[in-house]
């Protein structure tokens, strides 16, 4: 894979979670829960939990932002042990698209 192609790959995974995101919160009144956005409701948190460690592990491993400039203030840090994965991960896919080009 293509440095290119992950960061593309990675983007579409992090719309997929918006989407989740946003329809996950229509759903949080009763009323409003239906078949359709129940199981993004029911799974609503640990997408917000993915997003944000995803999107800062972006930040940092394809723009090189330090955190400070990516989140200015919360209440919670982030996992750093999530982010780092993700980077790691993120990293041996690329290594694999090098080792198969040569």
């Amino acid at each position: 894979m293509t440095y290119r192609d992950l960061k593309l790959k990675i983007k579409e995974e992090q719309k997929t979670l918006a989407q989740d995101i946003r329809n996950g919160k229509v759903g949080r009144k009763p009323s409003k829960r239906n078949d359709e956005n129940y199981e993004d409701w029911d799974s609503l948190e640990w997408n917000q939990y993915e997003y944000r460690h995803t999107h800062i592990a972006y930040c940092e491993f394809f723009n090189n932002t330090p955190y400070e400039l990516i989140e200015n203030f919360t209440y919670d840090s982030p996992d750093r042990n999530r982010i780092d994965n993700l980077k790691n991960e993120w990293d041996g896919e690329l290594d694999e698209a090098l080792r198969n080009c040569a």
